[in-house]
């Protein structure tokens, strides 16, 4: 059974950005990415201060890091480009593995590379060197954005409102969170759960009972 219930922020920081669209945590910084200037950027979450960019063409939906370097959803049939987060520059790009379907949701971790698909409300986990399937799991809402923290698999759903979480090792979604505005990226820094709030342009925090520092 989900138990839901609703989360207020804890932190908001507004950023001069348009289409607000993948979100990750690289132990310092915020990156987030946006497709109307076609950029990543880095930003300083004590501060609110925009530190670095990194041009990207093409920008869709989510952001992650691999191996130190930028992995963003990018063109038109939303592949995987990857980006040197230092200079800029683009190192390769692979396709979608599954062509003509919505990939939102993306990030990396030990166990491999997860990717959300909206349409179809999955999850897969895959090998991040030759994206070999390794897993799936079928979700209850439309996937925009990707975490993980503490055992959980965290995606956002953009239209519903919500964060959810599911539990790993059950293989159940546990909880649904209601948020203010509407979220596409996300990313967990050890304590909160930031998102992009595509509404209101703003990265916003929120702490979860039951995660690290909730």
């Amino acid at each position: 059974m989900t138990m839901p219930f609703a989360a207020g922020t804890v932190r908001d920081i507004p950023v001069r950005a348009f289409k607000l669209c993948g979100l990750t945590w690289t132990g310092q910084d915020l990156w987030f990415s946006e497709a109307v200037s076609n950029q990543i950027m880095a930003l300083d979450p004590a501060t609110g201060e925009v530190r670095h960019r990194v041009p990207c063409a093409g920008v869709r939906t989510d952001l992650t890091t691999l191996d130190g370097d930028l992995v963003q959803v990018a063109g038109p049939d939303r592949d995987l480009r990857v980006l040197d987060r230092h200079a800029g520059e683009v190192l390769g790009e692979r396709p979608n593995p599954r062509p003509g379907h919505v990939l939102c949701g993306l990030e990396a971790t030990r166990h491999g590379l997860w990717l959300g698909y909206e349409d179809l409300r999955q999850i897969d986990l895959r090998d991040p060197d030759d994206l070999r399937l390794l897993a799936s799991y079928q979700v209850r809402r439309p996937v925009a954005g990707i975490t993980m923290s503490d055992g959980f698999l965290v995606y956002s759903d953009y239209r519903g409102a919500t964060i959810n979480l599911l539990d790993l090792a059950r293989g159940v979604e546990v909880a649904s969170v209601s948020v203010a505005g509407n979220p596409t990226g996300i990313a967990w820094d050890g304590t909160r759960i930031w998102y992009c709030d595509y509404t209101t342009l703003q990265l916003r925090a929120i702490e979860i009972p039951g995660i690290a520092g909730g």
